[in-house]
């Protein structure tokens, strides 16, 4: 029952709110083919509701990064995300976010996903490629950990179920 209350929460209220924090995100970072140089610090300036702080662990293709933001009922904490080019990995009190840029990876490996690990190079060259990048080799292997690969697999599965792509 928690997991369809979380989904009805995610479907209905609050991909639809996302969608214009996403898409502002989109033509400022250049539909992600700019990564937005911009320091992740958002706090809520709401004067009619309880501010509840948070701090988010978030992660970039070259980091883990902790940040702290604050939010509100009126505001919640994924749009403040979005805002930021972060998808929250939680609906109410994420504590983790993956960048969009990373995202964008992510769904373009599973298009290009075949049963070995030359999936991750050609996913990566063209990924690279759409950012106007040239590799002069072949990526070997990249490595996750567990946890990563699990969040990250989350959060390509509401990624992939959204308007966002």
């Amino acid at each position: 029952q928690k997991q369809e209350i979380q989904w009805q929460w995610w479907s209905q209220d609050i991909i639809p709110a996302l969608l214009n924090p996403y898409l502002q995100y989109l033509q400022v970072s250049e539909s992600l083919r700019v990564v937005v140089d911009s320091i992740v610090d958002h706090r809520s300036q709401c004067l009619t509701c309880v501010v509840h702080p948070l701090t988010i662990c978030c992660l970039f293709f070259d980091r883990l990064e902790d940040i702290e933001i604050s939010y509100c009922d009126c505001t919640p904490a994924p749009i403040c995300l979005m805002e930021c080019g972060l998808f929250a990995c939680s609906p109410v009190a994420p504590t983790l976010a993956v960048d969009l840029h990373v995202l964008e990876f992510m769904r373009t490996l599973f298009v290009h996903l075949t049963p070995n690990m030359t999936a991750w190079s050609e996913a990566l060259e063209s990924f690279l490629d759409a950012q106007g990048y040239q590799l002069q080799s072949k990526v070997c292997c990249i490595h996750e950990t567990f946890i990563t690969r699990l969040f990250v697999t989350t959060c390509m599965f509401l990624y992939s179920t959204s308007p966002f792509h």
